[in-house]
């Protein structure tokens, strides 16, 4: 049977593979689904953002899928500072990989797994946290977990843990008052965000940044902004006083038990819904652009006043903001529309959704990774974002070039070309060429059946129906 030319035979049995299960109706028993389907492709192993990003896809029909995710990446979740594997107290991985993984002695050289360089997988995982929670209850806040120091800790601990991770980057000074990437090591992943290649973040001119200070990426402000907010509303619920709820119980320690406390006095709910209207308030000063219609891809911190700089370059990145309540209220109503039609110009608006750069960029090149292609991923958070503001008929354009997209060319593949003719299709070679004195991926081809493409597909079919 087919919707949309798309084989739902075919997508079942991605989903089965990417879940590790022989059943659709079993997704979520073999733990979180791994980023991309087939034991020889890339990405077969748990991506933290990845993961998330499907569980939020599948929330309506499997969720198991996201009790599941939550768990897994609450005991993986950082314990100690390892600058190598970018581990921090509270932070949620970016990858792991087990040990016939193919791939992990060559990474292996580079860092230690479980890696941790992302900064959107933490806020995310709370933003997680706070979706399922209001839909199925808060019983999972008192699930125990083994962290790993092997002490048996509950998934509120979690919580709070990944909490102080990102109030501590938005306390340090460095990143004037945002959630900041900075990579610990040399050899870690430059761009901690899901344009993660090493050239995806550049200025007007094509200057690649300086990664060794940091930055502000745009739609991680939206991240961290609705999981200020997802915390308060979750300690809200948990009654006047949160020191005496059962998640605070049971700590193996005094000194746990003091900690509890001292996080629930410092990130109780006022506090956090402060933090987030000051976060907010920031946001649409500093880096909404008003010749461009849009909001800066970035702002830098590698200037020697310390203030940050915007980072001038139409991209799609910013549409995440939709999706998230930073642009709610009748204040940014302006910025929204002016946002939405930047979208739809016609140097982002492909044939197969959002490109991920403006034509007009200086590194625009319609088949890189994330330079100029489109992403079914990053189109359907556009179409979420849109469909959340009332623009219901955007929202079925964008999810009807994902399926056509899709069923052009086959799979669930993890990137389209952006072309400026309109034409779908996917890279079939691999272009390297030395570029600012390195050897440089421009194009390779994408994962032919990537995880959050197919989920993607999932929830629109769902959504219409047809499943």
């Amino acid at each position: 049977m087919a919707s949309h030319g798309i084989d739902l035979q075919e997508l079942r049995g991605v989903l089965c593979q990417l879940g590790q299960v022989e059943r659709l109706d079993k997704l979520g028993q073999a733990g979180p689904l791994l980023a991309s389907a087939g034991s020889d492709s890339l990405f077969h192993c748990l991506f933290g953002r990845d993961a998330i990003r499907m569980a939020f896809d599948l929330l309506d029909d499997f969720p198991d899928v996201a009790e599941t995710t939550l768990l897994t990446l609450a005991s993986l979740q950082g314990v100690r500072l390892e600058p190598r594997a970018e581990e921090e107290p509270g932070r949620i991985i970016h990858e792991h990989r087990l040990a016939d993984d193919a791939l992990l002695p060559e990474l292996e050289r580079r860092w230690t797994f479980p890696y941790y360089g992302a900064v959107d997988s933490t806020p995310q995982w709370i933003n997680l946290l706070a979706a399922y929670t209001a839909r199925f209850g808060d019983a999972i806040l008192d699930a125990p977990i083994v962290d790993r120091l092997g002490r048996q800790v509950t998934v509120f601990d979690s919580l709070l843990a990944a909490l102080r991770w990102i109030v501590g980057r938005l306390d340090d000074p460095v990143g004037g008052g945002y959630l900041w990437v900075r990579r610990a090591s040399s050899e870690g992943i430059a761009n901690q965000i899901w344009e993660d290649s090493g050239d995806s973040h550049y200025h007007e001119d094509g200057t690649v940044f300086d990664f060794t200070q940091p930055y502000a990426p745009v739609a991680v402000q939206g991240y961290a902004y609705d999981a200020l907010l997802g915390v308060a509303e979750i300690l809200t619920r948990r009654q006047a006083c949160p020191e005496e709820s059962r998640a605070c119980e049971g700590r193996k320690t005094e000194d746990r038990r003091q900690e509890g406390r001292a996080e629930v006095e410092a990130f109780w709910a006022a506090e956090l819904r402060s933090r987030a209207a000051d976060l907010r308030a920031r946001f649409l000063r500093e880096l909404w652009q008003p010749d461009l219609g849009t909001f800066a891809l970035a702002l830098t911190f590698d200037g020697p006043s310390g203030r940050g700089r915007p980072v001038r370059v139409v991209a799609s990145s910013p549409g995440h903001l939709l999706a998230s309540r930073l642009l709610d209220g009748a204040d940014a109503a302006d910025l929204r529309e002016r946002l939405i039609s930047r979208l739809f110009q016609d140097d982002l608006l492909a044939g197969a959704g959002i490109r991920t750069r403006a034509t007009g960029a200086a590194r625009f090149r319609p088949g890189s990774y994330h330079n100029g292609s489109t992403w079914p991923m990053d189109t359907g958070a556009i179409a979420d974002g849109l469909r959340r503001h009332g623009h219901d008929a955007l929202a079925d354009d964008l999810e009807a070039r994902i399926l056509t997209g899709c069923a052009v060319t086959g799979g669930f593949p993890e990137f389209f070309r952006g072309d400026e003719d309109g034409r779908i299709a996917v890279n079939v070679t691999t272009i390297d060429e030395l570029v600012d004195g390195a050897l440089n991926r421009l194009e390779q081809p994408p994962q032919p059946n990537q995880g959050w493409t197919a989920t993607r597909v999932w929830r629109i079919l769902s959504r219409q129906a047809w499943l």
